[in-house]
C-alpha cells in the first residue's frame, strides 16, 4: 500500500492517459525504471506512472509510488494506455485480464535481478500472443513502446473464469479417475 509521501505527482491522482510501469512487488527492478526515466524524458507529450518498489533509483521523469494498494495498481491497469513489466506473470495476467497492451522485460540473473532467468522463458513463451510485446533488451523498450502507444491496437483478454466447456472437460476427467465420483 502506498504510504503518505510515497506517491509523487498528478498521475497518482489518475490523470489523463498514461503508461504504467511496474517491477512488481518482490523484487526492485532498477535497470527497468530508469530506461523507463529516460524514455519518459523522451516523450513528454506521455504520461508516465511508475510503482519503483524497493528499488534505489528514483525517477526524475516520471510520477512514481514505492508500491500501490490493489484497487490503486488495479486502477492504474485499467486505465492505463500501455503497461510496463519484468516478466511476472501477475502483471500479465492483470493487463490480459482488462486488455491493456503490456510490454515485458525479463528479469536477468546475471544483473542480480532475480535468482534465476526463468522470466527469459516466460517471455519467450508469451512472445507473439495478442496485446504482449517482449523486449530482451532495455534498448528495444522506447520503439516498442511508441509502436503500442501509435497504434492504440486493442489488447488481448483473459477472462477471469474458465471458459464453460474447459471446466465440463476437468470435471469429467476428475469423475473418470480411480478416486472422482461416478
Amino acid at each position: 500500500m502506498a504510504a503518505a509521501g510515497d506517491a509523487y505527482g498528478a498521475a497518482f491522482l489518475g490523470r489523463g492517459p498514461l503508461i504504467f510501469v511496474t517491477v512488481g512487488s518482490l523484487l526492485p527492478f532498477d535497470r527497468l525504471i530508469s530506461r523507463m526515466d529516460e524514455i519518459a524524458a523522451s516523450l513528454p507529450g506521455e504520461t508516465f506512472f511508475a510503482q519503483i518498489g524497493d528499488g534505489a533509483y528514483k525517477p526524475r521523469h516520471m510520477e512514481y509510488a514505492r508500491s500501490l494498494s490493489r484497487r490503486d495498481f488495479t486502477s492504474k491497469v485499467e486505465t492505463a494506455t500501455a503497461m510496463v513489466a519484468h516478466a511476472g506473470m501477475g502483471s500479465v495476467i492483470s493487463a490480459m485480464e482488462v486488455g491493456t497492451p503490456i510490454v515485458l522485460l525479463p528479469r536477468r540473473l546475471e544483473a542480480g535481478e532475480h535468482n534465476t532467468d526463468h522470466q527469459f522463458a516466460t517471455a519467450r513463451w508469451l512472445q507473439g500472443r495478442g496485446g504482449i510485446s517482449v523486449c530482451f533488451s532495455e534498448d528495444e523498450l522506447e520503439a516498442t513502446l511508441q509502436d503500442i502507444v501509435r497504434a492504440s491496437r486493442p489488447a488481448g483478454t483473459l477472462a477471469r473464469v474458465a471458459p464453460a466447456e474447459f471446466v465440463q472437460k476437468i470435471r469429467a476427467a476428475i469423475a473418470d479417475s480411480p478416486g472422482g465420483r461416478r
